[in-house]
């Protein structure tokens, strides 16, 4: 049963921007295009033609498209399945073994489409291929396990938040300083007072900021990007924590965390921003 717990932990959701993910295919493919060019494995050596170096480097870019459909295409088309708080070990398992059966699959279908009949060991080219699937699977469950260990303990920590009251924020509560944040349409607007926001969530075109208001958590809709709204706030309290989050870091009571990262606690029962890893400062910050 400790086998089935910990495949279903949650595990580090790549994040990396599209030409991140772009740069990554071409480069694990230039590696397979170099792989069979160099040692040309699997009979190759004893096949020669004008244009053989120009085959071989195909495989590298069936690997790349393979990849690229992997990481870009299928979670654009699931983004249920795919979403970082749904990802957890064995989805990551089970994500890598279908994109080994993906290349193989294009790999098989290359080779049938160049060679056809000529190439005498192609049903040995196949069976090479499903037995790099089967095979890779151990270690790839292997790693996937170690980085998921690796990942608990770095973020596998509970820290409370103490809040000093400094003289500026004295000032903003006497001040009753607002926050006026406007839609795209610069009519539709929300107003409230900035120690009352609690965290604002974006959502394709939209975003939803929540706050407190007579002491009721309150969500208002806006037809605005994150960024922009960000952009109307001019307060070190408030900041982005996620690319889909911004947050007030008075807010936060404590903060714990798992193989995905951590995760800010607010006041409220039950409300949580995940923190991305590039903007893990943020913790430091919240430790002093």
């Amino acid at each position: 049963m400790w086998l089935k717990k910990i495949l279903n932990q949650p595990y580090p959701f790549p994040e990396k921007t599209i030409f991140t993910h772009l740069w990554q295919s071409l480069v694990e493919g230039g590696g397979i295009a170099l792989f069979f060019i160099i040692l040309q494995p699997f009979g190759l050596s004893e096949w020669h033609s004008p244009n053989k170096t120009w085959v071989l480097l195909g495989y590298g870019i069936i690997v790349s498209i393979c990849t690229t459909i992997n990481r870009l295409l299928l979670p654009y088309l699931f983004p249920k399945v795919f979403h970082e708080r749904n990802w957890v070990v064995w989805k990551e398992i089970i994500d890598i073994i279908l994109l080994l059966i993906l290349i193989t699959i294009g790999n098989i279908i290359y080779t049938k489409l160049i060679f056809d009949n000529q190439f005498t060991s192609f049903n040995s080219i196949v069976g090479m291929f499903l037995t790099v699937v089967i095979i890779g699977s151990i270690p790839i469950g292997f790693g996937v396990m170690s980085n998921y260990i690796y990942q608990l303990k770095k973020y596998n920590q509970t820290i409370v938040v103490q809040h000093t009251e400094s003289i500026d924020n004295q000032l903003v509560v006497e001040g009753n300083d607002f926050l006026k944040l406007f839609a795209e349409n610069e009519k539709d607007s929300v107003e409230f007072s900035e120690k009352d926001l609690f965290f604002i969530e974006s959502s394709d075109n939209y975003s939803t900021v929540f706050y407190e208001k007579n002491g009721k958590l309150q969500k208002e809709l806006l037809r605005s990007s994150l960024t922009r709204l960000e952009n109307q706030i001019n307060s070190e309290k408030i900041v982005r924590c996620h690319r889909s989050f911004v947050v007030n870091l008075d807010k936060v009571e404590k903060v714990t965390g798992n193989a995905q990262g951590y995760k800010l606690h607010l006041q409220t029962p039950e409300l949580f921003v995940p923190v991305a890893r590039k903007y893990s400062e943020i913790v430091e910050k919240l430790r002093s």
